[in-house]
């Protein structure tokens, strides 16, 4: 049995972007935004890499090729239902990572502490959360009194003084693949949204919370990791980012 299995995202049609082209293929410095994704789960050495497709997906099959497996979202039911789609092929990994393919600015090291932080624990995920005074459409993290985490909620369901909270789920964690696939199946429906409801990946936290369970989490002190393309303006956003990371990075390695 292997040890991880990374679960990538990339079923979004991207409507936004204005263009033909899947989201995940839009160029970021001259590379398909995804492969930058890739290239940090590549730094966790996983066992198994999925990534998930809808619109477009001969296209993102064509641009990245053999070296990792797909499966395909053939209905848009949600971020749970996405990940629902990966079981049949990740199914021999004792871990699960779930990743976004329109974040493509997330750094190895912090997938490396996300890893490190949910291996410490002994419940059944961890988290990265993002603190940013921009919430982007992000749902809020809830705590309790002490301080644990109680559960994610959707921007579009909080309350007014949840949408006051500036700790953000950035949508990427760490699972233990049997309590994963086994509750997948249990999230409820969110009939609202979308066309035939959607099943929402988050409300895996509550559901952990209600058995019991501490959720451990990392906090990243950069919130452009976080910076999920849904816009040509956020592709120029994220361009300038990259840019400013690697003119940073010459000038450390010459100094």
């Amino acid at each position: 049995m292997g040890q991880l299995a990374v679960v990538i995202l990339a079923a979004g049609q991207g409507k936004r972007m204005k263009s033909q082209l899947p989201k995940v293929l839009h160029p970021l410095a001259g590379r398909p935004m995804i492969e930058y994704v890739l290239d940090a789960a590549a730094a966790l050495n996983p066992s198994q890499v999925v990534v998930v497709v809808g619109h477009g997906g001969e296209q993102v099959r064509a641009a990245l090729g053999p070296n990792v497996a797909f499966v395909e979202q053939t209905q848009r039911l949600g971020t749970g239902h996405a990940v629902m789609q990966a079981q049949a092929v990740a199914n021999n990994c004792r871990h699960v990572l779930v990743l976004y393919g329109d974040m493509p600015l997330l750094r190895p090291a912090t997938l490396q502490a996300l890893w490190d932080r949910y291996r410490q624990g002994n419940g059944p995920l961890a988290m990265l959360i993002v603190t940013d005074d921009e919430p982007r459409g992000f749902g809020r993290v809830v705590r309790d009194p002490a301080g644990r985490v109680q559960a994610i909620v959707e921007e579009a369901e909080c309350t007014p003084e949840q949408l006051a909270i500036r700790e953000l789920n950035a949508g990427v964690y760490c699972f233990d693949a049997q309590w994963l696939w086994s509750h997948l199946p249990q999230l409820p429906l969110h009939a609202d949204r979308g066309d035939a409801g959607e099943y929402f990946l988050t409300d895996l936290v509550g559901m952990a919370v209600a058995e019991g369970h501490e959720i451990p989490y990392l906090v990243t002190d950069d919130p452009s990791e976080a910076l999920g393309v849904n816009t040509p303006e956020h592709l120029a956003e994220a361009e300038a980012v990259l840019r400013r990371s690697q003119i940073s990075g010459l000038q450390s390695h010459k100094a």
